[in-house]
């Protein structure tokens, strides 16, 4: 990092991180290998730089070395990178990491971007979204604001072509930490050349929250793609979503500018009739900062699991100079058959909009027949508690059930109403005026807050 006016402790941090990573390096690169058979994983590290701005170095095969360290003199060691790099043919990503911050305070440099090496940017994270000036989350780092053109629109304004990821970037080593952004991508199939061609081909979606399904195709080409004008200017545009709670909206932009939107929830009124949908459970509240050891499992009676989607958060540290309070305790949740457990530790919220709150998501298939159970344990303030309820999945249309441990202002457990897929699905079917250089790309809301934005299609 170029010093400038970075202040000592600053300085002295990262100096110190930098050599940790170095001199850990190969246990990393050992763990990355053991756990190879259980999930794909991709080697990284991060440069960090007021020029060019931060960019995460990805790496498609395993046991990759650290560069050599720097000599002395200027580093222009990512410098180079950027501007040789292929990302196919070299089998390494140079991604931008948090764009939005102002140029010269570790948001990106523009000038400094190749598309070659850069297949893909990261516009939502731990530290906000950097989709537009206006996205949310907000940028509330300790690194400051967001800033004029360093924004996914501002890149496609100056000409770039992209597609988008979002990472977690969380600084108590908590990957995947819900709500502070993820990665999604379309494959064939479940293997290393398949995600990482779906990375380099651009057709990624960035997601703040649950993992939803988005793909839009302009004149029947995939995200992440163009297709070369052939004169005709009306073209069609095909956009799905489906998701695991209920979409508030879905909108079209061409050139940044909003030019369609629907909410596909006003188009399916919920009915008596239980089908398949989905079910929220939370867990956490409970007097500030007070903590409760959780053992949960529920079961459905009569009743289908079809999938899950767990919204587990790790310990927000937003300054990287701060240390956590508490003993880590990893939560493990299972699911097998028509029954999921979770194990997880919570803390009461810390402010009235912070959420510390633990849980996961249900695709369930059921009837007026099928009947929800939960059983819990909560060790709160040293004693243990527990809590066993039965609800019919018919009273949780339009209605939630909350549960408390031990009485007012005790750790709680909330089942949300029941929502129906159909109000979690949605899709777009128009004609757009299409010219060359235009950028089209959709992003998503739910009623939860989560937002997903997918890589632009555009016109050559």
């Amino acid at each position: 990092m170029e010093e400038g006016t970075i202040p000592s402790e600053v300085q002295a941090y990262h100096r110190d991180g930098f050599a940790r990573l170095r001199e850990q390096w190969d246990h990393y690169n050992q763990l990355l290998d053991d756990v190879s058979g259980n999930c794909i994983p991709f080697p990284s590290y991060e440069f960090h730089s007021f020029q060019t701005g931060d960019y995460t170095i990805i790496h498609k095969k395993l046991g990759i070395a650290l560069p050599e360290a720097p000599t002395g003199g200027k580093d222009e060691r990512l410098l180079k990178l950027l501007g040789s790099t292929d990302a196919i043919r070299d089998e390494l990503i140079c991604m931008p990491h948090h764009i939005g911050y102002k140029h010269g305070y570790r948001g990106i440099g523009w000038e400094f971007f190749h598309s070659k090496a850069s297949p893909v940017i990261e516009i939502v994270s731990m530290h906000g979204s950097a989709e537009s000036l206006e996205a949310s989350p907000g940028y509330l780092h300790t690194m400051g604001p967001r800033s004029a053109l360093n924004t996914m629109q501002g890149g496609l304004s100056l000409g770039h072509r992209f597609g988008v990821v979002g990472s977690s970037d969380h600084h108590n080593a908590s990957p995947g930490s819900y709500g502070c952004g993820r990665t999604g991508l379309w494959s064939t199939d479940r293997s290393r050349d398949a995600i990482w061609a779906g990375l380099t081909n651009k057709q990624t979606l960035a997601l703040t929250g649950d993992p939803m399904e988005l793909m839009i195709f302009l004149n029947d080409m995939p995200m992440g793609s163009g297709y070369d004008f052939t004169g005709d200017g009306t073209v069609p545009l095909d956009a799905y979503v489906a998701g695991y709670t209920v979409l508030d909206r879905i909108e079209i932009l061409k050139n940044n500018k909003v030019i369609h939107r629907v909410h596909p929830c006003d188009h399916h009124q919920p009915t008596q009739q239980v089908t398949r949908g989905f079910l929220d459970f939370a867990f956490g509240w409970g007097e500030k900062h007070s903590t409760c050891q959780w053992e949960a499992t529920i079961t459905i009676e009569k009743g289908i699991i079809h999938s899950t989607a767990k919204r587990l958060r790790g310990e927000d540290i937003v300054d990287p100079l701060d240390t956590s309070t508490s003993g880590r305790v990893l939560p493990h949740f299972t699911h097998s058959g028509n029954t999921v457990s979770l194990q997880v530790t919570t803390r009461g919220n810390p402010t009235a909009t912070t959420d510390t709150t633990q849980g996961f998501a249900l695709e369930i298939e059921g009837s007026e027949q099928s009947i929800i159970h939960l059983h819990a344990k909560g060790i709160w303030q040293d004693t243990l508690h527990q809590i066993e309820v039965s609800y019919p999945l018919s009273s949780l249309t339009g209605m939630s059930q909350v549960t408390y441990l031990n009485g007012f202002v005790s750790p709680a457990v909330s089942i949300s109403q029941f929502h129906p897929i159909e109000q979690c699905m949605g899709e777009v079917h128009i004609e757009v005026d299409a010219m060359p250089d235009d950028v089209f790309y959709a992003r998503v809301f739910t009623n939860h807050g989560d937002c997903a934005w997918s890589s632009p299609c555009w016109v050559r």
